[in-house]
């Protein structure tokens, strides 16, 4: 068995069957703000979103150090490059209907990577 070619499908397999279908927005940085880029359309692509719930402590110090703590969720979603028209960048938006409570979920890009090839992977920040 060839773990690295099974390595390699893993991704796919994983968008294929646990994936939802996700939009794109690109964005252009404007002089008030940010708005809708004219050059670069939408896509709804097929991703995956994850979630990494973290206790992160702010503040605080050796005396009180459970005060200080608190849960943050970063979220991150993939595509896989061959699907992409048009690679996403920082500032670009994310939204998805949540699978179980059918809400609009609106997220920033705050980084886009590619951790092996094929695939991108977007750290994401909730608006």
């Amino acid at each position: 068995m060839d773990l690295e070619s099974v390595r390699g499908f893993l991704p796919s397999m994983t968008r294929e069957r646990m994936g939802e279908p996700i939009t794109l927005t690109p964005m252009a940085e404007g002089k008030m703000g940010s708005k809708t880029d004219p050059v670069r359309a939408p896509q709804v692509l097929q991703g995956r979103m994850d979630a990494a719930p973290q206790i992160e402590q702010l503040g605080g110090g050796r005396e009180r150090p459970s005060l200080a703590n608190f849960v943050s969720d970063h979220r991150t979603v993939s595509f896989a490059l061959a699907e992409i028209t048009w690679r996403p960048r920082t500032g670009d938006q994310v939204t998805r209907i949540h699978p179980v409570t059918g809400v609009l979920e609106a997220y920033r890009i705050d980084r886009v990577y590619e951790p092996y090839p094929g695939a991108l992977v977007c750290d994401l920040s909730r608006i």
